[in-house]
């Protein structure tokens, strides 16, 4: 219970102030947040406050420095200050007071800060939290991802408890100049980006009080030019021989049949591989007799936060690879049940067989895994990113159809069809009828491919000998097939 320090209790204070003596606090009645603190080494005041939620003990000096009337004034100082967030009562405004009162000769510490109202503003991890979340909110779960794993790197550190007032353009520069300098120029350039975006929602109306930052600081934001290197020539026509070989070894046996499968998605559909590991089993459906499909490729795996879905039409053969894996999926869901009548049935067409780290639930294979399958693969030289550009550059090159059909089946919004006023609110059509020759195409040539590398595939011995020795020694992850 606070008391009204006197004399009385001071010369107390100084005579319990002795080794051997016991700790003990006095509050004082008369001004909030004064303690009188008194141990075995001393008797000392205190100034104790609470800022964002957060106690702190400020120490202004001991007994002999500060009288009653003294500690009294400078307590009553400090809560005036941060009553009207003029400044923090903090080691360098108890120094000037000294040097003020002639107690000492002269400061020793950095003189004050120029807006000690920044000081009440959100640090640089407050704001990340609160921009973090908001993507969380508003962002596709992989784009969330993304942001968070840029704008959390070990480069951001220093400036985690920095008011964010007080960080400059010039000093984020430093930090993407320094990415930009260790080889990671994408990353420097992405960094830059999310940054900026970071800044610019901080500027908003409904924050910039609580984040305090200067309007249009980080806009514009770059990394450095990226290195000049030799521009690749192609004057061959590309080929689908790597790709009729990936096929033939996801088939073989010489991997999990789940992932095969997943990579054969790969080839036949020409989707991110985020898109492949993730899709769930409602979201295919089939025709035709259940000899072609549909594959309903929803926003959250994809880099869009919302829309339609992107429509893949599926030819018999790639049809025939999803029907193998919800057989697959189905016939191990029945072997749980034996042992667990409750298990519950897959939603993924690709499940995780187990969780990425323990207390993880399951859900569906990760997207490197397609990348590490593909890199194992004796005689295989493409990533899934590369199926992408083969799809791209083959098809207009020799199968013959447009750019503009190209980006119908590789865009995320389907080459700007689905993101004007039309595509948005008039046209719904999933627009499949002009997709599915362009599908049946590519398929018809792949499967061509095919053919030729299943005959001359070498014993699934040899191939499973070769894939172990590719993944444990390292030489298959060369690609790490950035999207």
């Amino acid at each position: 219970m606070p008391t009204t320090i006197t004399a009385a209790v001071v010369a107390k204070a100084k005579a319990d102030a002795r080794p051997g003596s016991k700790r003990y606090e006095v509050s004082d009645a008369r001004a909030k947040g004064l303690v009188l603190r008194v141990g075995p080494s001393g008797a000392v005041w205190q100034f104790r406050f609470a800022v964002n939620g957060k106690d702190t003990r400020l120490a202004l000096g001991d007994i002999e420095t500060w009288t009653i009337a003294e500690a009294r004034d400078i307590v009553g100082r400090g809560q005036a200050m941060l009553r009207d967030r003029s400044g923090m009562p903090d080691a360098k405004w108890i120094e000037r007071l000294l040097v003020r009162t002639g107690k000492i000769a002269e400061a020793t510490m950095a003189p004050a800060p120029e807006r000690p109202r920044d000081v009440f503003k959100w640090s640089f991890e407050q704001g990340r939290a609160e921009f973090l979340g908001e993507m969380k909110r508003t962002k596709s779960p992989i784009t969330a991802a993304d942001y968070r794993q840029k704008i959390c790197a070990a480069e951001f550190e220093p400036f985690l408890k920095r008011p964010l007032p007080t960080i400059t353009r010039a000093e984020m520069a430093g930090v993407v100049g320094k990415i930009h300098r260790s080889g990671r120029e994408t990353h420097a350039a992405n960094t830059a980006r999310v940054v900026s975006a970071m800044w610019s929602w901080l500027e908003k109306d409904q924050q910039i009080d609580a984040a305090g930052v200067t309007p249009g600081v980080m806009r514009g934001l770059k990394a450095p030019e990226r290195t000049r290197r030799p521009s690749k020539r192609m004057v061959a026509d590309p080929t689908l021989e790597d790709l009729g070989r990936i096929i033939a070894i996801a088939r073989s046996g010489a991997i999990d049949p789940i992932i095969g499968c997943a990579v054969e998605l790969v080839v036949w559909t020409a989707q991110r591989r985020r898109a492949v590991a993730s899709p769930m089993i409602e979201d295919f459906r089939a025709l035709n007799g259940d000899e072609e499909g549909l594959w309903y490729v929803y926003a959250d795996d994809r880099k869009r936060s919302d829309g339609e879905a992107h429509v893949v039409p599926l030819p018999a053969s790639a049809w025939a690879c999803v029907k193998r894996a919800m057989a697959i999926v189905e016939a191990a869901w029945h072997r749980r049940l034996d042992d667990d009548p409750d298990a519950s049935k897959p939603e993924y067409l690709f499940p995780q067989t187990r969780a990425r780290r323990r207390g993880m639930p399951l859900t569906h294979l990760d997207p490197s895994t397609l990348t590490h399958a593909m890199g194992f693969m004796p005689g295989v030289e493409n990533s899934p990113h590369d199926v992408r550009r083969i799809f791209g550059t083959y098809g207009e090159r020799v199968l013959g159809w447009s750019r503009l059909s190209s980006k119908m089946i590789l865009d995320h919004s389907e080459g700007g069809l689905r993101t004007d006023v039309t595509g948005k609110h008039y046209s719904l059509h999933d627009g499949t009828h002009e997709k599915w020759p362009i599908m049946r195409k590519w398929a018809a040539a792949v499967e061509e491919d095919v053919a030729r590398a299943v005959e001359g595939l070498e014993p699934i011995d040899e191939l499973k000998g070769a894939i172990a020795e590719r993944r444990y020694k390292g030489s298959g992850l060369r690609m790490l097939a950035a999207e």
